[in-house]
């Protein structure tokens, strides 16, 4: 499917990540569209997402360490699941993830990257796998709980490193499509809001890096990449401008070169 430029990158700045939900099933429609969007937008082969219309309530998980990370009264959830075998998968499933949540935004709905803290079992329950095939992340989505948090009404900061540490090389300069491109990267979401990623930027490209060699324990860093990845190439269309991208030995990811 075509990426839905403008309304994609309006639900980037509308997005933030919700763990208490209202319980309230979404209407048919609306599910529907997320399990249209989710068949449709499949920009690798190597990953595939799956709408699970069954409560959540047995698949979270509470406390871990000194953090608390609580699911509470999710009506539904999405599976994204990837090929194991293909060498780019996590940032393939970041990209593609963060496709279907932009959406559900969009729609209305509240989402949540969940890497880890989550019964895995209990969603194998729910899932078919193919062969190679991992559950890499989940995320619930319903409504808030609270009405004021619901999207589009909320206007809650968003934490994120200055682009001086986060560019590696080079500058944005004047170029209008470069400086949105990296604004709408850098408040992508990330586990425990890490953000690490690395710009590195050219005159026709920007090179998207992980910021250390180790992939990460739990959730890697190549699906917060990914997930980059797509702001990045949204904060590009929305001004006119295409590309592709080729990804790139470790800790470089990927690369996106204008057309």
């Amino acid at each position: 499917m075509e990426i839905p430029a403008e309304s994609w990158y309006k639900a980037i700045s509308l997005r933030h990540s919700q763990r208490k939900y209202s319980g309230e099933i979404p209407d048919e429609s609306v599910t529907s569209s997320i399990e249209n969007v989710c068949a449709e937008f499949t920009p690798f082969p190597s990953v595939r997402s799956v709408v699970v219309r069954e409560p959540a309530n047995d698949v979270f998980k509470g406390a871990v360490g000194q953090y608390f990370f609580k699911v509470t009264k999710a009506p539904y959830y999405i599976a994204f699941i990837g090929d194991m075998t293909e060498t780019n998968v996590q940032a393939c499933a970041g990209y593609t993830g963060e496709g279907v949540i932009l959406e559900a935004t969009a729609l209305g709905l509240n989402t949540c990257w969940v890497g880890g803290f989550y019964k895995r079992e209990a969603v194998l329950k729910q899932i078919d796998l193919k062969d190679d095939e991992k559950l890499i992340a989940i995320t619930p989505f319903g409504y808030s709980e609270e009405e004021k948090d619901r999207v589009g009404k909320s206007a809650k900061p968003y934490r994120r490193k200055s682009l001086d540490k986060l560019i590696s090389r080079g500058k944005i300069g004047d170029i209008k499509w470069v400086k949105s491109a990296v604004e709408a990267a850098k408040i992508a979401p990330s586990a425990a809001n890490r953000q690490p990623w690395r710009f590195e930027i050219n005159d026709d490209s920007i090179t998207v890096s992980a910021n250390s060699k180790r992939k990460g324990i739990g959730v890697s860093r190549g699906l917060d990449c990914g997930i980059a990845m797509l702001h990045l190439e949204l904060g590009a269309l929305v001004n006119g401008v295409n590309g592709d991208w080729k990804f790139l030995d470790y800790p470089e990811v990927a690369r996106y070169k204008i057309n």
